[in-house]
């Protein structure tokens, strides 16, 4: 079950009622779950799966993450903004919210990438 401080940010009345809902479950320890994994891994994925959106790893920590630190090229990685999630807080009826999904895959349209340059080409 999360702190009364994490449902506290949850904005939507119904979310939270849906969470005090549920039965409580103890938190299940990620190195018996993945018995054998590689222990940096484990604390990664549990830092990512925090429910509390202002403790949860961001995307940059995560590719800085000891884990990932054979990938990582900083030199190489954009940094984005801070998702905004005003948009999902929204309280609206079911109705609104399919209307507003239906016009978001409508009016959806692919980014292009852009071309590769030709000694990467030449590679491929």
């Amino acid at each position: 079950m999360p702190t009364e401080e994490t449902l506290n940010k949850i904005t939507s009345q119904e979310a939270r009622n849906y969470i005090q809902s549920l039965p409580p479950l103890k938190k299940k320890n990620f190195k018996d779950v993945f018995r054998g994994a590689n222990p940096l891994a484990i604390d990664l994925l549990e830092l990512m799966l925090e429910l509390d959106a202002e403790r949860r790893i961001t995307a940059e920590q995560a590719l800085a993450h000891p884990y990932l630190a054979q990938y990582a090229d900083p030199t190489d990685e954009p940094v984005s903004l801070p998702y905004d999630q005003s948009f999902e807080d929204m309280e609206l009826p079911v109705e609104k919210w399919k209307e507003l999904v239906y016009h978001e895959v409508i009016n959806f349209v692919p980014q292009t990438l852009p071309a590769l340059s030709p000694t990467i080409e030449a590679a491929t």
